[in-house]
């Protein structure tokens, strides 16, 4: 770590002991081609390799974090799911390091949201409803989903999708369902907000409390 932020192309080019610096005293690594003055010490902190680190066990944490979020999936309840795709061009500035999309999980038919539960053989693959699943991944069924609102840039406010707006009628409708394996959590609670312009509205402006419209 450096006590001040250089991001000369010296500094820029650091990435610890090696190559670019310089052993100082106290354990600090010098940049010698540092462009500006006090600013070319590096302080090497301590860490700790340990076995489990990497590919593997990041495919560890994922499963232990869908087998904890699958056992709070029910019908009306909330989803989040890992998002790799844009949903739209309006999305891109939303953009950021773990995106996600919000949903309401639907009711397949006997009390649950899962529709299928796939038993397949090692290294195959099954395609339900355009959406691949392997062994042990589930079909669970989507009610509604959310989209952010354009003019909250922190991505936290969100309306409900209108699945039949913009639609292509030479295309089927998508498939209102998800892979299990794309859940990060669920049974999470929403706070429901009513833009003020329709709670005036519903109001009349002379009422203190109200019920509030949905659409003028």
């Amino acid at each position: 770590m450096r006590p001040y932020s250089c991001w000369c192309n010296a500094c820029s080019r650091v990435r610890g002991r090696g190559y670019g610096t310089a052993m100082g005293w106290w354990g600090t690594l010098e940049v010698p081609g540092c462009a500006r003055s006090k600013l070319t010490v590096w302080k090497e902190g301590h860490f700790t390799v340990e076995p489990k680190v990497g590919i593997v066990r990041r495919a560890q944490r994922m499963d232990e974090t869908v087998a904890t979020a699958l056992l709070m999936v029910k019908p009306d309840s909330w989803g989040c799911v890992q998002s790799h795709d844009l949903w739209s061009t309006e999305e891109k500035k939303f953009m950021r390091p773990g995106h996600h999309w919000l949903f309401k999980f639907g009711d397949a038919g006997d009390g649950t949201s899962c529709e299928k539960k796939f038993n397949l053989t090692r290294c195959t693959w099954e395609d339900y409803k355009g959406t691949q699943f392997y062994n042990g991944q589930q079909a669970l069924v989507v009610e509604r989903w959310l989209n952010r609102v354009e003019q909250d840039a922190s991505g936290l406010t969100f309306k409900e999708w209108n699945p039949t707006q913009d639609a292509d009628a030479s295309q089927p409708p998508v498939a209102m369902l998800i892979n299990s394996l794309e859940l990060r959590a669920a049974g999470f609670t929403l706070r429901d907000v009513i833009p003020p312009a329709l709670e005036a509205a519903a109001r009349g402006g002379r009422h203190r409390y109200g019920a509030g419209l949905r659409q003028l």
